[in-house]
């Protein structure tokens, strides 16, 4: 019943947001859904950084862009869909690192930026239990949405980013990339 329901309010968003009939948003999403379903899926190692990521396949690995962090490892991308990306990023050692410590200093770094509607809950990331934070950010009538995974691995922190601006459709994506998401450290 609840995945039901969310998927009715999934349905009516898009409606909303893109001027699309109800039965048009409906026809859509089900197409979008079997679609990730038959979705093949790649394994991407980086033993150097201590994990391995399950995209779909057809998605790209960018160099890591420096100038937005020297702590990003990778970024990547669906060259067939520029509407959503990843990167993951791999924190300086620290004793004491944990998953809420990681995404508490995002949280504020974020709010300094000008994201709304934060929210943070505890969530399984890499096998482990970590901490999931979701963002949104409006500009002239556009919406951006952000959701990142923190675990800590020791004295080190694991966190995927993701951004899109169809946080409802890319939903069950970003949730399965998570879950496929592996620790290759202890």
């Amino acid at each position: 019943m609840t995945a039901n329901k969310r998927f009715k309010r999934r349905v009516r968003e898009r409606a909303q947001r893109t001027g699309e009939s109800y039965t048009a948003a409906l026809r859509h999403l089900r197409n979008r859904e079997s679609e990730e379903a038959a979705m093949e899926w790649q394994r991407i190692e980086k033993p150097e950084y201590g994990y391995a990521i399950g995209l779909p396949v057809g998605w790209t690995e960018q160099p890591p862009d420096l100038r937005n962090s020297p702590l990003e490892t990778a970024r990547f991308v669906d060259p067939e869909d520029r509407r959503h990306s990843l990167i993951v990023f791999r924190s300086m050692p620290a004793l004491g690192t944990t998953a809420r410590r990681l995404a508490d200093g995002t949280q504020r770094v974020l709010e300094l930026k000008g994201w709304l509607d934060l929210s943070v809950t505890e969530a399984t990331f890499g096998g482990a239990t970590g901490i999931r934070l979701d963002a949104v950010k409006r500009d002239a009538g556009r919406e951006m949405a952000i959701r990142q995974y923190f675990v800590a691995v020791g004295e080190v922190g694991l966190i995927l980013a993701s951004n899109t601006i169809a946080p409802d459709e890319d939903d069950a994506l970003l949730t399965e990339i998570s879950v496929r998401f592996e620790i290759l450290v202890d």
